[in-house]
């Protein structure tokens, strides 16, 4: 359409002089219908106008684009062309800097390593839950075998929730590499418990308290590796138990070994035993936070939710040794 503006002040100046004639005159039935007639006839020169007004992307679909023109203008007479025509055809041709300025930015999603950082120093490791969601939600298969193969870089109370959930994976692949890893990881602390089996040299303490604590943390360990809900749990809770009982008849101030025995039996579900071992725990220097974080599980079993939310709030961020969804969720609805 040409000239578009001229076509828009000529029609907000017909429909000025309409609404100026209107109150000065006596009008008849006819008379009135033809001055409506006129109202929506300039209305439409008006709308079709300002769409040739508007950018490109504005324009279409153009019918919607000039029937919504058109019911701002018809129902709002003379005001209602001024506005559009002052406000809104300023706004959309020629936004301000910021508008300019203002562009979506794609970053590419950065790969998982293929191996676990080196050094310390050399490069950040992953954390559990930055390994979490690819596990669950990555479509390619690889890209959850490289989450698998980054796990190396974590301990294994973080690693170990991760491979149980590839557990479940769909893909066979990443199924096998799960059960390779805990495997692996088995073997290693089994092979870590047949060097502490010897018997400690008789009437020395020290030895015999390091072989009991080594065993008790060895056995744990494989407890965290095995079946969660098996036979073979109870056993290897109640072997480190033995052990840790045997630790702490040498150095019951060890708050390590106090706060042990706690997370053994809170695996065991004897909540009360598990709360009076965390207590000492905390008697004999452990970390408050970690103590509140343990305290806040128990509760939970408890249905105690009140006490949910204060240990969480003692706990300053830190998280049971299990990645917890439930301590998450606290954690958030204490805020």
């Amino acid at each position: 359409m040409k000239y578009p503006w001229l076509l828009c002040v000529t029609a907000l100046l017909l429909e000025a002089a309409l609404f100026a004639l209107t109150p000065g005159l006596a009008l008849s039935l006819g008379q009135l219908a033809a001055l409506l007639a006129a109202h929506v006839a300039v209305c439409l020169l008006f709308s079709m106008a300002l769409v040739a007004l508007l950018p490109q992307a504005l324009r279409t679909p153009a019918l919607d684009a000039r029937v919504f023109v058109f019911l701002g203008i018809v129902f709002i007479p003379v005001l209602g062309m001024a506005g559009f025509l002052a406000c809104l055809v300023p706004a959309l041709r020629w936004p301000g800097r910021a508008a300019l300025s203002s562009r979506w930015q794609h970053t590419r999603t950065p790969g998982l390593p293929e191996k676990p950082a080196p050094l310390p120093g050399r490069a950040a490791l992953f954390k559990g839950g930055d390994l979490a969601a690819p596990l669950q939600h990555a479509a390619d298969p690889q890209k959850r075998i490289h989450a698998l193969i980054a796990t190396l870089s974590l301990e294994a109370r973080q690693a170990v929730p991760l491979l149980r959930l590839a557990l479940k994976d769909p893909d066979d692949e990443v199924r096998l590499l799960a059960y390779a890893l805990l495997n692996r990881k088995e073997k290693a602390v089994e092979a870590r418990m047949r060097l502490q089996q010897g018997e400690p040299a008789s009437g020395a303490p020290e030895p015999s308290f390091l072989q009991h604590k080594a065993l008790a943390h060895d056995y744990w360990e494989l407890a965290q590796l095995g079946d969660p809900q098996g036979d073979a749990l109870i056993s290897l809770c109640r072997r480190a138990h033995e052990h840790v009982r045997a630790a702490l008849a040498l150095r019951p101030r060890d708050g390590g070994l106090q706060f042990l025995a706690g997370q053994i039996l809170l695996a065991q579900l004897q909540f009360d035993a598990a709360s009076a071992a965390f207590e000492r725990a905390r008697h004999c220097g452990t970390d408050v936070r970690q103590v509140a974080a343990m305290l806040a599980e128990i509760a939970f079993h408890r249905q105690r939710y009140g006490d949910v939310r204060r240990h969480l709030a003692r706990a300053d961020g830190v998280r049971p040794p299990a990645p917890n969804k439930l301590s998450t969720y606290w954690s958030g609805a204490q805020a």
